[in-house]
């Protein structure tokens, strides 16, 4: 694994724990997760579908803007 990969790896775990705190639940978390998931929109179809729609609900669950913005 390259060292970009255990970037990435580390980068998407900490976002993710970052999602079940509340207190790091800030409209830049959900920028930098919009990025990444637009970075790699490639991967999309990989992931499962159980997972988008929990991301999917945690935005709608608790950002400050309408899911449609997205």
């Amino acid at each position: 694994m390259s060292k970009i990969d255990k970037l990435n790896e580390l980068l998407l775990t900490c976002l993710l724990e970052d999602l079940n705190d509340p207190t790091k639940c800030t409209p830049g978390l959900y920028q930098v997760i919009r990025g990444v998931i637009s970075d790699n929109k490639e991967s999309l179809d990989n992931i499962p579908k159980e997972a988008v729609e929990f991301l999917e609900n945690k935005f709608t669950d608790s950002i400050p803007f309408k899911k449609e913005a997205m």
